[in-house]
């Protein structure tokens, strides 16, 4: 999740922008009416049709969306970092709280998400300097290089030069890669106010979780490799919702009405709850004319067009008397375009695989392409959701978990990537047939005869990571500073909240969460339990206790 306009892990510097004469406000309102009634003409959409994509973004999202023990994973090791920032700082006042943002407090993470964690040590208003909070880091990443000789956390990387200084360090355990910033309010605060925001209609949760699932799917999701950052993707989502005719959702501005506080945009949402009940569009009907919305504004980038979810409208706007290469308005801050990070030549990436989408999705409406080819090219490969630690570049794939094994752990000194064992597929290698987009961009679907997309054929073999044991080298003095601590504070966001009194009366503590050493040693988990899906019966598998 960013904040500021992509206060997110590794962010790069304002991408180039395109040096070109912004169109007044007017002049490209009414482009934009022309070339997406011309797109949605040109793409026919065959809304009988709709109804077998709707069954398949809900296989998705069913098959994507965690687990309770999954959202427990996650809410204990902010606990457990906790109790690492009282370990560097002690109980004096100066130790700060660690809390999370993000999509994990958006409730928009699946199992292979970071978790977003603040380092906070005080008064949001009071400004944080750069380089003490390179200082901060700096000790937090001693301490994990620490705990990565004893075989508890690993691939551990430092992040300074950053817009917004990181480090990331991945649990041994569960697998989940955690990134720490310092007094990253503006991420806590957007966090908030789109969760409080998603209770107006649960379509814009969902839409958002299914297309940052599809950008993550096709590279383009990733603001350190100067594609869209998911702040990008959210807002866009939000955007497209306020311009459906009747909107589904308001302005933001109506919201934002007595300022930007949580609880005073409660307040206000609670006045607009069922505000888009009038339009009764499906996701899959959303989904498909999003990506045409794109796609019909493809050029006007450059001319100053801009998604302002702030005004629930296309506005025209320069960055530093620049065009972006594309722009959307920081609905917080609204000098910021939290699409700086996209590049000149990955805007071209991006559109290419929103062309792609299109077309797989038109030759699937026509009946043309069988669901599993499409679920394939829009979300890679489903059931096997990837694992951290691997090139996120190959996520869709090879997503092959990580086996570490226990003489691997002498290995790991101070290096920040630390030596992984991966377990190979040996049922065949993926293969894919090339095809052309050009042929249905230009309207010639029916001269086409079938589909060549695509094809994966590999049926992963998942293998759980080995539990932390005795055999392991660990600290018997870290069992008890951690066991005997007050947990600190449970989040603030109402995400945390109402996920707790929904779930279990005792939290599940995984015993693969290898932080959480004295729950590991005392239950062992059963060798045939995986913390992902399993490959037999495609469904989600709880961890047992």
């Amino acid at each position: 999740m960013s904040g500021g306009g992509g206060l997110r892990c590794g962010e790069v510097d304002e991408a180039d922008a395109g040096a070109f004469m912004a169109l007044p406000r007017k002049v490209l309102l009414k482009k934009v009416s022309k070339l997406e009634s011309k797109e949605l003409q040109k793409y026919k959409i065959d809304l009988s049709c709709l109804p077998n994509f709707d069954k398949l973004l809900d296989d998705v999202y069913v098959a994507r969306r965690p687990t309770k023990t999954e959202f427990f994973n996650r809410r204990d090791l902010i606990r457990i970092f906790n109790a690492i920032a009282k370990e560097i700082y002690g109980n004096s006042s100066e130790c700060p709280t660690v809390v999370g943002f993000g999509s994990f407090v958006m409730d928009m993470y699946n199992t292979g998400s970071d978790l977003d964690l603040s380092i906070n040590f005080g008064n949001p208003s009071v400004q944080f300097p750069r380089e003490k909070k390179i200082q901060t880091l700096r000790k937090f990443a001693k301490k994990f290089y620490s705990l990565q000789r004893k075989g508890h956390v690993t691939s551990i990387q430092t992040i300074m030069s950053a817009r917004v200084p990181i480090v990331k360090v991945i649990d041994y355990g569960t697998r989940i890669e955690c990134d720490l910033s310092v007094e990253n309010w503006d991420g806590i605060l957007k966090s908030q106010l789109v969760h409080v925001i998603s209770a107006i209609d649960d379509r814009f949760q969902k839409l958002s979780f299914l297309m940052k699932s599809w950008a993550k799917a096709n590279g383009i999701n990733s603001s350190k490799d100067r594609t869209l950052n998911s702040l990008s993707i959210i807002s866009l989502v939000a955007f497209h919702l306020q311009t459906r005719q009747p909107p589904i959702l308001p302005p933001f501005s109506v919201l934002f009405k007595d300022g930007t506080d949580p609880a005073n945009v409660r307040k206000n949402v609670d006045s607009f709850l069922n505000y888009g009940k009038a339009n009764e569009e499906s996701l899959a009907l959303l989904f498909v004319t999003l990506l045409i919305k794109l796609a019909s504004v493809e050029k006007l980038w450059q001319k100053g067009l801009c998604a302002s979810v702030y005004e629930g409208s296309w506005t025209s706007k320069t960055w530093d008397s620049r065009c972006g290469s594309i722009s959307v308005e920081d609905f917080t801050e609204r000098s910021e375009n939290v699409s700086r990070a996209v590049g000149v030549e990955e805007v071209k990436k991006i559109y290419d695989c929103i062309h792609r989408s299109i077309i797989g999705l038109l030759f699937f409406l026509d009946g043309k392409m069988p669901a599993p080819e499409l679920k394939e090219l829009l979300f890679g490969s489903v059931d096997a959701p990837a694992l951290k630690g691997t090139d996120k570049n190959e996520a869709t794939t090879s997503n092959s978990p990580i086996v570490h094994h226990s003489d691997q752990n002498k290995k790991m000194r101070l290096s920040h990537n630390s030596e992984e064992t991966h377990v190979k597929n040996q049922q065949g290698q993926q293969t894919s047939r090339e095809w052309a987009p050009s042929c249905c961009i230009n309207n010639q679907r029916a001269q086409i005869s079938g589909w060549s997309g695509p094809v994966n054929g590999q049926n992963w073999q998942h293998v759980a990571p080995q539990p932390v044991s005795d055999q392991h080298p660990l600290d018997s003095n870290w069992d008890g500073k951690i066991t005997h601590l007050i947990s600190p504070p449970v989040l603030d966001p109402a995400a945390v909240a109402e996920w707790c009194n929904q779930a279990l009366s005792q939290p599940v503590v995984s015993p693969y969460n290898s932080l959480n050493y004295e729950a590991s040693r005392a239950q062992p988990p059963s060798s045939n339990v995986l913390p992902w899906p399993s490959t037999d019966s495609g469904q989600r598998q709880p961890l047992h206790r």
